[in-house]
């Protein structure tokens, strides 16, 4: 699944972090934070802090959104059919995260068993019920590393 970014909230953080740009310069000389420390470096501070996090989450969006694509572009389509899926016990986002084991049959390689760790959407569940049929993506050059799409 693709990153989206809400550039609305990243609009939001943008005037926070003008704003305490501007408060850094609007602040007397002689002011101090309760700890004694100079008011406009701490205000300068926080408008960096805020930036790189932004930053942050724009680069990593990107870089995930980037390998998706890539991956798409890139790698093959086979079906595979769903031998066993079981519970590892982690949920992410209250989506549990499934081990699949899958007899994939790419276009390259022979027909292989492969185990799998993946979150899925629990809307999504009855998809991945045991003795279906999914597409996955197949690494050409590694048939144990798949996707499911």
């Amino acid at each position: 699944m693709r990153s989206v970014i809400n550039w609305n909230v990243m609009g939001i953080f943008g005037i926070l972090i003008i704003g305490f740009i501007i408060a850094g310069f609007l602040v007397p000389d002689n002011s101090k934070t309760d700890d004694g420390y100079p008011l406009d470096i701490f205000m300068w501070a926080m408008g960096g802090i805020f930036a790189l996090s932004i930053g942050s989450i724009i680069l990593y969006s990107t870089f995930t959104n980037r390998k998706r694509a890539f991956i798409e572009n890139t790698w093959y389509d086979a079906p595979a059919k769903i031998l066993d899926v079981s519970e590892t016990g982690t949920y992410i986002n209250n989506q549990p995260r499934l081990k699949f084991v899958l007899q994939v049959r790419s276009p390259v390689h022979p027909p292989c068993d492969v185990v799998h760790k993946q979150v899925i959407p629990l809307t999504s569940l009855a998809t991945y019920s045991k003795g279906n049929t999914i597409n996955v993506k197949v690494n050409p050059d590694n048939p144990e590393d798949i996707l499911l799409v």
